[in-house]
Formats: structure tokens, sequence, C-alpha cells
């Protein structure tokens, strides 16, 4: 359900309030309020305005509510005859009212780095560089991609925590017994001896597998306990057995969007200055778009990126009240999920590391008379 719509009559992208408007002066009626639109207006806007996921029609408008004298929903579009198509960024309940994640808006620029992406849309249209109709075409393109690439998420949530608790107890076991070497009553009545480390080490000799595991992982680059890995947990856990979009597919477009969102973020002064990055969200949905235009070439699109900085400054602002699509929103946590996914790495019905090697400290000590475990 979402706060804008596609004009199919007007190429274009325009909110509640901007549409009716329109509408207005279209029909030479006053517009009132969203509440009294004629049923004429109601049949033309379900013929003429188009989700901006999934690009069906059917639209109906929404009133906006307030709570307590203050406005707590703005007004908004919903899609019901036929409906949303499946896997589209508005088809759930959840996102009424709001922006999904893999889209940036830009129709409000309260910040210097909105500001200055705004701009460049505004002055790209203006120029001719691209169009809204472009910036609709390639959320379309996004969409059937998304569609003909999804797989299930069945991964076990649980490997994340339960490799992160095994590499830490790796980590404890590097001051313990060489393997192979007995622990003797002598060794074990040492007032220095490490009998965390001990416990640790044979804690690991119950996962043999664990080394393995960890040597494909680093081998593939497998960036599980980064940030991107943390991100890759919760969704994991989130959209446990639904089927969600692999984008590994666009695997060289989002190194080339990178690439130029980098390059943009470095040498425009305006993101310079807002300390954009070429992970900005932003950044990437204009990058993204110039490639897009220009059959991701990068050298054409930086070419296109210096028409448009050369003419900044003068562009109508309301171009800008559109939907931009950043295609590589998680990428690198979408991509640690589906690598981790295909390893087909067993988790045991026990992930409790530490509670295990404290039981085994517990009996080596017990085992050997030496003193309890501090506390």
């Amino acid at each position: 359900m979402p706060l804008t719509a596609y004009s199919i009559s007007h190429p274009g992208e325009l909110d509640v309030e901007q549409t009716l408007h329109r509408l207005s002066a279209r029909f030479g009626q006053p517009y009132t309020s969203v509440g009294a639109i004629p049923e004429a207006w109601r049949a033309y806007l379900r013929d003429d305005l188009q989700c901006p996921s999934c690009f069906v029609t059917g639209a109906e408008v929404v009133r906006s509510a307030t709570k307590m004298g203050n406005a707590s929903r703005q007004a908004f579009f919903r899609f019901t005859t036929p409906g949303h198509r499946p896997h589209c960024d508005f088809g759930s309940p959840e996102t009424a009212n709001t922006v999904p994640e893999n889209l940036v808006s830009l129709t409000e620029s309260k910040s210097n780095l909105t500001r200055a992406v705004r701009a460049l849309v505004c002055t790209g249209i203006e120029q001719g560089v691209f169009s809204q109709r472009s910036i609709r075409d390639m959320r379309e393109w996004f969409f059937n991609t998304k569609v003909e690439s999804l797989f299930v998420v069945e991964l076990d949530p649980r490997l994340y925590p339960w490799l992160t608790a095994l590499q830490n107890n790796a980590s404890l076991s590097t001051g313990a017994l060489p393997a192979g070497v007995l622990l003797t009553p002598e060794i074990a009545a040492w007032p220095q001896f490490d009998w965390r480390a001990e416990a640790a080490r044979r804690v690991m000799e119950r996962y043999p597998q664990y080394e393995a595991n960890m040597k494909v992982i680093r081998d593939q680059r497998i960036f599980i306990f980064g940030p991107a890995g943390k991100r890759a947990e919760a969704l994991t856990q989130r959209f446990q057995g639904r089927s969600v979009f692999d984008p590994t597919v666009l695997s060289d477009e989002y190194d080339k969007t990178c690439a130029l969102a980098n390059f943009i973020s470095r040498n425009y002064a305006p993101l310079k200055a807002a300390k954009a990055d070429s992970g900005t969200a932003s950044v990437l949905a204009f990058s993204a778009l110039l490639l897009f235009i220009r059959g991701w070439d990068v050298g054409k699109a930086i070419s296109n990126f210096v028409k448009i900085v050369a003419a900044v400054g003068s562009a109508n602002q309301d171009l800008g009240n559109v939907m931009g699509l950043n295609p590589f929103h998680d990428y690198e946590a979408w991509k640690i999920l589906k690598q981790l996914q295909s390893l087909n790495i067993a988790v045991p019905e026990n992930t409790d590391i530490e509670a295990e090697r404290r039981v085994m400290e517990g009996a080596l000590r017990k085992q050997f008379g030496a003193s309890p475990m501090p506390i």
C-alpha cells in the first residue's frame, strides 16, 4: 500500500494530494478532501495509476488519519482489484503508509545528503538524461528479475550463534595441552594449569567438522562474523520458510554500481560534504539508475553524471517527487545467507557451547581432585 503511484497518462509518480490536485484541474472540479472524491475520479484512478513496485492497476485512495489531533497516517494508495502481484514490495499490510527498505524516497529533502541526490535526479530529468518513466522501468526490470530469481530460506538460524560460539571456544583452547598429550595428575596439580583452555580443547574434539566448515567459509570469503553476517542472521530469522530474491544473480551489476557510487561520492562536492559513501542507499539508487539507462556501461554512466553535474542548480525540484530504487539493499547479507545455506552445515540440538565447556571443565576438575571452578 504505497504512498505514491505511477500515472500512465501523465508519466510520473505522485502522492495522493498531488494526484487529486491534478485531477481537479483535469475535470474542472474543486478538490475538497480525500473523503469526497467523485466517482468519475475514482474510476479514472483505477485505470490510470500503477503500483510503483509490481505495476498492477486498480488503485483506490485511502484517506489520512489523525490520532489525538496529530497526523498518524498519511494518505496512501491501495491496490485491491486484482491486487498486488506476489512478492510486491507493497503487498503486505506491514508496508502500508511506509517506504520499503529497498526504496529511497526523494520527495522529502530534510538532509544535505537527500537534497544533493534529489538535485541530481531533478537535473537528470530536466536535462533528458533519464525520466520518471526510466525510473519506473528500472523498478519493473528489478521486479521481474526478482520474481524469476527466488529461493526459499531454509538455513537454520542457530547456525550463526553456534559457529560464533565455536570460534570463541577455539580461541580459548589455544593454551590447552597439545593434541595427543594426556592430562596427568602431575600436570593437573600445577597451580597455573589452564583448566578452561583444556576443557575448550576437548569440546572442540566433539565437533571434528568445525575446521573443515570454517575452511570452506574462509575460502568462499563468507564474512559471517562481520556486520553483514549479523544482518544475515536477522534476515534468516525474519524470512524463515519464505521465498526471497536471490541477489547474487546481479553480482555484475552490483559490482558496477558500487564502483560508480564510490566514484560519485568521492568526486561530487555536495556528497563529500554530506559524508556519503559507496554504501549510501540514495547514492546506490542514483548510480544504479545511471547504469540501467546506459546498459550497465560504467563509462557511459559517468559521462551522463558529468553532464548532470554541469547543469545542477536550476532544475525544477518538483521533478524529484519520485521513489528511487536501491536494488542492492542488504546485498551482502543476502549473499552470505545464500552461501551458507548452500553449504548444508548440520546444526546439533545443543548449541550452547559455553555451557558445554563449563560442564567439561567441572568434570575434569572433579576427576583430578582439583579445586572447584570459580564462580
